[in-house]
């Protein structure tokens, strides 16, 4: 009998291992020379990041992602990848897919249930990858790189897999399979404080540090009684996977992986994760999968190509975008600074246009004119939380009873959720609202700091079906005079043009509104020129 150790080619939860003995110097080479990777620059002015590899080797074998590997050296001869566990049969998805998202569920599962799904914000990417995780019945496990994902995948688990038992991966958490959990009687700050009490001992402090005070002089009453609880899924911190050891066979009961926001693992760190976590059936999800770094390649290795890609939303009418642009002839705002090389430095320039006041009190103008709107619900987007604070202190000053509330990072979920939730103006930062935010009311976004895609952002107001809106959804879009911020507004609007949005344009300190939808080739092109470290815009038409 043939041992498993004697095969070449072999599936396993360490990627697909290849013997080293059948391979020629050639492949060798190959092997070294196209998985150690580097992340590409788009410009001059960005540091360049570090080579990485995406393969492991051990004195006889070499593990690699399975599909590059199944590309260069065909099919595994055996897989010893465990099945998983399958769910119980008494737990039943509670949910009905549309027709296009049966489709893509369909197209999924006939490709091998691995790959990836990538389409727009609003299209129902984890209701989606819920049903396959039924239809395959396997135990599966759901990574995602931030904390209110973890808690949103939870939200729509329990919603429509009722009796589900879901498991976590944080930090010292680690709940997989069958485990012992302390059965938890907490107790309250104010019990606490009188036990303490009766040892004569200190009670300053917050609860963790009155709980551990009083562990260390009562660790028998401490200990709790445990009960076995066993886990059908698992919600995966990647940080967590990246920075733990995990024993052999941690993963082996869970037949399925999805990774949420598939994108990041194209990363050095994150890249990690694909190594650890090996099933049968490999899912990733992504609304933008293309990487600028050229990484993209790294996590298609690993999970497979887009199975389905829908790479521009359908074509709607309905959607404006109010283009704004605006000039302001004082250095603060118009010089370019420089370091010692005489390189641009893109972060002072990028301080010194989204702290400008006149901008500033333009875009909450436009914020001011829109809530006479009733249905409006606006969502701010910035780069820096400094620009939403200066935004929200000048709406406050013209009108002190507006509703503004904050959606970013650092916030407690509950706070956060009820601002996204009742605020009529809602100031969110472009890193949590790039990924899940979902918030079906919001129908107007302003993009108050200059950025190049916008794709994720633009899809927070779209989420409500066309036949539902009471208002037709408005981008409000902030074009700046530098030159790299006309170039980021091209790629900008050449995407609103393929969308089939309305452009109307507007300048600064004028009222007049003019339609640009259409002016692909009578448009007025704006040349930048440097002299002495100020932009000087030229307008030209063709």
């Amino acid at each position: 009998m043939t041992s498993i150790n004697d095969i070449g080619k072999v599936l396993t939860t360490r990627g697909y291992a290849i013997r080293k003995s059948i391979l020629s110097s050639e492949d060798n080479a190959k092997i070294r020379r196209e998985l150690t990777v580097s992340p590409v620059t788009q410009s001059r002015l960005a540091i360049a990041g570090n080579p990485f590899s995406v393969y492991f080797e051990s004195p006889q074998r070499y593990y690699l992602p399975r599909h590059w590997a199944r590309d260069v050296f065909g099919p595994e001869e055996v897989s010893v990848l465990p099945e998983g566990k399958p769910l119980s049969p008494t737990i039943q998805f509670q949910g009905k897919a549309f027709d296009y998202q049966e489709k893509i569920i369909q197209q999924f599962l006939d490709a091998g249930s691995n790959g990836l799904i990538c389409v727009p914000c609003g299209k129902g990417k984890t209701f989606m990858a819920l049903n396959i995780a039924a239809r395959i019945g396997k135990r599966f496990l759901v990574v995602v790189d931030k904390e209110f994902l973890l808690n949103q995948w939870k939200g729509e688990m329990e919603q429509f897999f009722p009796g589900l038992r879901i498991g976590i991966i944080q930090e010292n958490k680690k709940q997989i399979g069958l485990v012992e959990e302390p059965i938890k009687k907490e107790l309250t700050i104010a019990e606490l404080k009188e036990r303490l009490k009766s040892h004569k001992l200190p009670v300053s402090g917050n609860k963790d540090v009155l709980v551990e005070r009083l562990r260390k002089v009562e660790p028998l009453q401490n200990q709790q009684k445990q009960e076995h609880v066993e886990y059908d899924c698992c919600i995966a911190m990647i940080q967590t996977i990246v920075r733990r050891d995990f024993a052999k066979d941690d993963f082996h009961s869970f037949g399925f992986a999805i990774f949420d926001e598939c994108h990041h693992l194209g990363a050095s760190n994150f890249s990690q994760a694909l190594a650890k976590i090996q099933t049968k059936y490999m899912l990733g999800l992504s609304a933008t999968p293309i990487r600028d770094d050229g990484l993209t390649k790294v996590f298609e290795w690993f999970l497979g190509k887009p199975v389905y890609w829908e790479k521009r939303r359908e074509a709607d009418k309905t959607v404006t975008v109010k283009a704004l642009m605006f000039t302001f002839d004082e250095p603060s705002y118009t010089e370019i600074p420089v370091d010692y090389k005489d390189d641009v430095v893109l972060a002072r320039l990028l301080t010194q246009v989204v702290s400008c006041v006149p901008r500033n009190e333009w875009i909450s103008k436009q914020i001011l004119e829109l809530l006479k709107e009733p249905a409006r619900r606006i969502l701010v987007l910035a780069e820096r939380i400094v620009q939403l604070e200066q935004i929200e202190k000048i709406l406050q000053t013209v009108y002190p009873k507006i509703s503004t509330g904050y959606y970013i990072g650092g916030m407690k979920e509950e706070v956060r959720e009820r601002d996204g939730r009742e605020a009529k103006v809602l100031l969110a930062s472009y890193s949590m609202a790039s990924e899940a935010m979902n918030i079906k009311s919001l129908n107007t976004v302003v993009l108050a700091s200059p950025r190049k895609k916008i794709e994720q952002s633009v899809g927070r107001i779209l989420r409500e079906r066309p036949s539902e809106r009471q208002v037709d959804p408005l981008i409000i879009d902030i074009v700046d005079s530098h030159g790299m911020y006309i170039g980021q507004w091209r790629k900008r609007k050449s995407f609103y043009k393929a969308c089939g949005y309305k452009i109307l344009v507007q300048k600064y300190n004028s009222e007049e509104i003019s339609d640009s939808s259409d002016s692909d080739h009578n448009e007025s092109r704006t040349q930048v020129q440097i002299q002495n470290n100020c932009c000087l815009i030229v307008e030209e038409n063709n």
